[in-house]
């Protein structure tokens, strides 16, 4: 399946929840825009890149009934649009997951996992991979940011989707990321850019460049 763009619906939905302030009446004022567009097109471009990543890491597997994010927990309407791509037998909870999300202001995507109960493991052979061959990290580092492509600090909900590169402590990279307590390494689209090219193909380009990075860091033979 190819995903070309999103429609004027989609990238107007979360600016017009914001503005309301994302609460539960604005959402269900909204939620048929969500169902009948949001929804569906984000679905739309993880399987659209689902094909791609699969056949460079062919443990990977995508499951749309169990891959996105919910629209409405609890509290309010959810501030963006998100799903992840992660290996067979993992879930977006427990995995170094590729993702996109649809803030207000940009579409936001890399691979990400944080250091919570359910993550442990896994953020924790990240760190020991980036301390063991901290010299090979930062080289990937430094080649992602040439395209863009940052590892950033993690983000609160409500602030911009704007990348926000994390303040490397390059003698101790593995420190810094387990300071910070999130592995992100991402880059973004603003959403008034999203109508001027083919949105598959834009966040395929990136994932392809940040998976030596995803292989690096979990120590996975192509």
């Amino acid at each position: 399946m190819s995903f070309s763009s999103f429609s004027n619906a989609t990238l107007s939905f979360y600016p017009a929840l914001r503005e309301k302030g994302y609460t539960t009446e604005a959402y269900n004022k909204l939620k048929q825009i969500y169902n009948g567009n949001v929804k569906p097109e984000i679905l739309g471009l993880l399987e659209h890149i689902s094909h791609g990543l699969e056949a460079r890491i062919p443990i990977l597997r995508y499951d749309s009934s169990k891959d996105l994010g919910h629209p409405h927990p609890q509290g309010g309407a959810a501030k963006y649009a998100w799903g992840a791509i992660t290996r067979e037998g993992e879930t977006k909870h427990t995995d170094l997951q590729f993702y996109v999300a649809l803030r207000f202001d940009y579409l936001r995507f890399g691979i990400y996992t944080k250091n919570e109960k359910k993550s442990q493991r896994v953020f924790g052979e990240i760190y020991r991979k980036i301390q063991d061959n901290s010299k090979e990290f930062l080289r990937l580092v430094d080649e992602l940011e040439e395209d863009g492509i940052f590892l950033t600090t993690k983000i609160a909900n409500e602030e911009s989707g704007k990348p926000k590169p994390l303040q490397l402590r390059r003698a101790f990279p593995a420190d810094s990321i387990w300071e910070d307590g999130t592995f992100n390494v991402m880059t973004a689209i603003p959403v008034e850019k999203l109508s001027e090219m083919h949105v598959g193909d834009a966040v395929m380009d990136a994932l392809m460049k940040i998976i030596p990075m995803y292989l690096f860091v979990l120590s996975i033979e192509e």
